[in-house]
């Protein structure tokens, strides 16, 4: 539904979509299986076997993940602003769940539903900074979204078959409004927002806001009167909103004699923002500076 939505939504700016190339569907795919699919169905099955809390913590640790993922990838090291405020962001996402009102209940099936859905999380940034470069934010989201609910339509088809619940079932007025704004904000808004800044934060950046997830879980708590905040609790999310204060902050300006150009490294001990790569230098560029290079000569 929110692919249909954002693909309408294209269609009547009248801007075209790019069409993705064989390889980047096997990563839109990958991130339609694990970042979108898997991730929601495992953090909804995680939910039913073990406490949120538990499940918040382990989910938390998402930014510090995404961070040395990326890291690896790109096969450079985190620069060590971004690790310390992601290793904050966790912290304080961890103390905000630690100190919830039923406890964090701990189990073997609620533990690894939950590293799978962390999984799911840190994929949904990975597996899609290879394609949004070309693509952009809004096509990442329609192609994405769509694949996903292909896999979950087909997934319900078959556990319809062997059994299991009906494929469709007719909501109540009060389920169709939680749809919708599950569809409308949580899915279609959320995305096309979260990967439109990872284009300008980059994927280790904009990780951190990931962390912000349990705080507006304590402010959902506070606006609708259904449970109670803690001291903790406050110093929890005060420490996460500085630790994302601080992995966003200007990084150190790197001397124009160790800036990477043309594959080439920095000099060790500068420290370097992961981002996606960026494209050659146009060809007119490359001439005028080769013309410059021979009169220099002559």
């Amino acid at each position: 539904m929110a692919g249909l939505l954002l693909a309408a939504w294209a269609w009547l700016r009248r801007k075209p979509l790019p069409r993705p190339t064989g390889r980047e569907w096997a990563w839109l795919a990958g991130l339609a299986v694990i970042g979108l699919a898997g991730c929601s169905v495992l953090l909804i099955e995680a939910t039913r076997v073990a406490d949120p809390a538990s499940v918040g913590i382990v989910i938390g640790a998402a930014p510090l993940v995404i961070v040395l993922a990326a890291a690896v990838a790109a096969g450079s090291r985190p620069t060590r602003r971004v690790l310390f405020a992601a290793a904050v962001v966790t912290a304080g996402s961890a103390a905000a769940q630690l100190d919830g009102a039923t406890g964090p209940a701990w189990s073997a099936t609620g533990l690894l539903l939950s590293a799978g859905a962390l999984g799911g999380a840190v994929g949904t940034s990975l597996l899609a900074a290879p394609v949004l470069p070309r693509l952009g934010a809004l096509a990442v989201t329609i192609y994405a979204c769509g694949l996903a609910g292909i896999l979950l339509l087909a997934a319900a088809v078959v556990a319809s078959s062997a059994g299991g619940p009906p494929i469709l079932r007719t909501p109540t007025a009060t389920q169709l409004a939680a749809l919708s704004y599950l569809a409308v904000v949580v899915t279609a808004v959320v995305f096309l927002a979260w990967y439109a800044a990872m284009k300008r934060l980059g994927v280790d950046r904009s990780g951190l806001f990931n962390g912000l997830i349990p705080i507006a879980s304590l402010a959902a708590v506070a606006l609708t009167g259904t449970g109670t905040i803690t001291a903790l609790q406050c110093l929890a999310a005060l420490t996460v909103l500085a630790g994302v204060i601080l992995g966003l902050g200007r990084p150190p300006q790197v001397p124009a004699g160790t800036v990477n150009q043309a594959g080439q490294r920095p000099r060790p001990g500068a420290e370097t923002t992961l981002a996606f790569p960026q494209s050659d230098p146009a060809p007119a560029q490359n001439a005028e500076t080769d013309a410059t290079a021979e009169k220099a000569a002559a």
